[in-house]
Formats: structure tokens, C-alpha cells, sequence
């Protein structure tokens, strides 16, 4: 409702303002209005009363009461405005109890570790930061540097000086808590304490020697105290192995079978004193009985033997599918891609020999090849050796037709065709 005005007329008792009932019932629409808004219609739940600078009202649960801004209720947005201190103040942020403090930016969480009960207290008081920091940890002395006592394990480097601290409690000795100096790469061996290369500086080819007098590494030369050194610590043969044991221990050097050994001056010389396999005959996996001139040999699968017929074979592989085997043959070899090759033409060249391989699916799918198609074609042999139902041998002859077929003698579907060419 919009606020309404009394009407007060042009002069006094004119008669052209609001009668009293009207102006009455302005007021108290008015004030309807008002108690409405800042309270329950009845009672006003507003109160301004008291308040201090940089307080809001906020509501208690039943009455908006100047208050200090104490906790959010929702998520804080400063759209792009910072949280500032006056007067060099400090921003504190401090969860409540054992809770954990997040900061998040870029997807990247930090976690400041709260007080953590067992079996997870060692976790108390620990920051995990999940990427790179980057920080300047150096101080201007190193007695500027943080307490041993109360920062052990902080890392730090000091102004002019190459080596790098850390503060530690040093168990041996009594030592107790100490900024303990690293030493890098561009450090020298005399910062370590048992190492003393000043009060004598080393010559060279000299060595650091334990010296139980200073109880330090000194320098001196590498063979002071050594009276003899054997020539080699140990052995290991294919079976077996040595160790010197003495400085005049002997390592000899003898041939095992066939293997004949001999030393001149600083040179072993090993000699093969056997016989050696000369010809393909006398190897162990090969057979070549009834090999004659222009002859090749296969791996039959235990032995290199002749192959069946003159020249060589081109070989292929005989199968049958397991989900459907009286459905089709599966041939693989040269020429036929790769995987399940189902019934393909074949290309066969007059005067070549090539070799069916049935010798897995042979008992129940017999390969043969015939003239004309079908369970009962007629069977083509000319050239053929072995059997259609292991390893069938056949060199083409010159006169083989230009079309011929192959079918399992059982099973009308598995076929194809054989094409010949010159």
C-alpha cells in the first residue's frame, strides 16, 4: 500500500479536506501498514535502541536488535573487495575446536590441520600443501634465524654464506639443539667434522686416511700401511666360484670339454680342441634321408625333413570355426589376411606345390579338392600325396583345369572355389 495523506483543504473549515472518520482511518492504515512490516501487525519487532558504531540490526528470533555481526549464515562473497584491519590490526581466523582450516584457489585445496585424536594425532598441527611453494627463507644472520628449540626441522639459508642450515637435536655427543650446516655440492669435505685437510693440506694423488690419534680423516698417500694387495678378490665361473684368500693365491684358468686353455707372457689364449658339425646331415633336429637334388626341407614339427614332392611347399592351415563347425572351413596362409578367413577363393599356380594342413579338423572335416562342386563332385587327385584328412600334398599340374573346388566330404556348406593360374 502506498502512504496515505490526510486532506487538509484550502483554508480552515472549508469543507474541502478529509472529515475526521477519513483521516482517522488514514492514520491508522498507515500504521497497519508500518507494524506489518517491522513487526507481527500488533507489536513492532524492530528495536534501534543503544546501538554502536558499525553495528546491524539482527534478529535474535524474535526481535532485530542493534548487534555485532558475529557469524554467517550463508556463504561470504566480497566480489572482489578485500577484508582490510584498521588501525595495523591483525585478521585472525580460527576454526572452532579441532577443526581443520581449507584455503581454496584454482581447484587447489591447502589444509591447516587441526587438533586430531588417535589413532590420526600425529596429523595435529600439520599443513598439507597439495602443489609448488614458493618462499624466501633467508636471514640476514644466523643468529636472526628461528629458535632451535621451538622451530626443529625448519630450513633456512643466511645472507654471504654458501651453505644452507637446518635446526636439529643432535643425539650424539650431548649435542642437543643446534643449526646443524648441509653441505652441497659446492661445499668441501672439511666442513664435515671428522675430516680435517687443513691443519695439513693433501698433496696430490693422496687419500683420506683414518687417523685414530685425532680420531679425523687426514690426508695421506694410499699405500701407507698396505704391504701387498691380491689381485682380485673373487671369481665366478658358469658353475662355481672363487675368492683370493691369500696374496699368493693363483687363479688357473682350465678348459672344460672340447676347451683347451695355454698363457704366453700377459696373454690366455682358449682353444675349441674338438670337432666341429660341418654339414646340415649332422645336425641334430634335421633328417634328410631321401633328399635329392632340388629338394627343400620344412619343420615338420619335431625335425627340419624333405619335403613330399620336388620344390618348395606354400602351406596353408585348415580349420573349422568352434561356434558353428559344419558351417565353413577357416584357411589361413599366403595371400589371406589375417584372423578368420571363411570358405575364401583360393589362387593356386600351375607347376607350384602347396600343402593343406587338415591335421587338427581333418577326422571330422575331410579337405578334398574336385571338378565340379557338391558332397558328390568328382575328386581331382592328379598330383596329390598324403591324405584330406591330415597333411594333402598337391603340385599343380600344367594341365589342371582353370576352376576347381574344394568340400568337406561330410558337410555340404563348407566349400569354394579353387582358381588356376599360369
Amino acid at each position: 500500500m502506498a502512504k496515505q495523506t490526510i486532506g487538509l483543504g484550502s483554508a480552515a473549515n472549508d469543507n474541502t479536506g478529509d472529515t475526521l472518520r477519513v483521516g482517522g482511518d488514514k492514520v491508522n492504515d498507515n500504521f497497519n501498514e508500518i507494524y506489518t512490516a517491522l513487526g507481527n501487525g500488533s507489536t513492532l519487532t524492530v528495536s534501534a535502541s543503544n546501538p554502536a558504531v558499525g553495528q546491524v540490526l539482527r534478529y535474535n528470533g524474535s526481535t532485530f536488535l542493534p548487534s555485532d555481526y558475529t557469524n554467517l549464515t550463508a556463504a561470504l562473497d566480497v566480489n572482489g573487495n578485500s577484508i582490510v584491519s584498521s588501525s595495523n590490526g591483525s585478521i585472525a581466523v580460527a576454526t572452532n575446536g579441532s577443526g581443520d582450516l581449507t584455503l581454496s584457489a584454482g581447484g587447489v585445496t591447502s589444509i591447516f590441520k587441526g587438533t586430531k585424536a588417535a589413532p590420526n594425532a600425529a596429523e595435529s598441527g600439520t599443513i598439507i600443501f597439495p602443489t609448488s611453494i614458493s618462499y624466501d627463507n633467508e636471514y640476514a644472520t644466523l643468529a636472526g634465524a628461528p629458535a632451535v628449540g621451538t622451530y626443529r626441522g625448519y630450513f633456512f639459508t643466511v645472507s654471504g654464506d654458501d651453505n644452507p642450515y637446518v635446526n636439529m637435536n643432535i643425539t650424539a655427543g650431548g649435542v642437543g639443539n643446534t643449526q646443524v650446516k648441509l653441505l652441497t655440492e659446492r661445499s668441501s669435505v672439511n666442513m664435515l667434522s671428522d675430516v680435517d685437510t687443513t691443519t695439513t693440506p693433501p698433496n696430490n694423488d693422496q687419500v683420506l686416511k683414518w687417523n685414530s690419534s685425532s680420531s679425523k680423516w687426514l690426508p695421506a698417500d694410499d699405500a701407507a700401511g698396505i704391504g701387498s694387495i691380491n689381485v682380485f678378490q673373487s671369481v665366478a665361473g658358469d658353475t662355481g666360484s672363487t675368492t683370493a684368500n691369500s696374496q699368493t693365491d693363483t687363479l688357473t684358468i682350465a678348459g672344460g670339454t672340447n676347451i683347451t686353455t695355454a698363457v704366453s707372457g700377459d696373454t690366455v689364449t682358449v682353444n675349441f680342441s674338438g670337432t666341429l658339425t660341418t654339414t646340415f646331415a649332422a645336425l641334430t633336429d634335421t633328417n634328410t634321408a631321401g633328399l635329392t637334388q632340388g629338394d627343400g626341407i620344412y619343420w615338420s614339427g619335431s625335425e627340419w625333413i624333405p619335403t613330399p614332392t620336388t620344390g618348395p611347399i606354400i602351406w596353408y592351415e585348415i580349420g573349422a570355426p568352434v561356434e558353428n563347425a559344419s558351417n565353413d572351413f577357416l584357411i589361413n596362409g599366403p595371400g589371406l589376411p589375417a584372423g578368420e578367413n571363411r570358405d575364401p577363393t583360393l589362387y593356386v599356380h600351375r607347376g607350384f606345390t602347396y600343402a593343406f594342413d587338415n591335421s587338427v579338423e581333418g577326422g571330422g572335416h575331410p579337405f578334398r579338392i574336385q571338378s565340379t562342386q557338391g558332397l558328390s563332385g568328382t575328386p581331382y587327385t592328379t598330383g596329390q600325396t598324403g591324405s584330406i584328412s591330415s597333411i594333402l600334398y598337391w603340385t599343380v599340374p600344367f594341365d589342371a583345369p582353370s576352376t576347381l573346388y574344394y568340400q568337406c566330404t561330410l558337410h555340404a556348406a563348407m566349400q569354394g572355389t579353387i582358381n588356376v593360374v599360369s
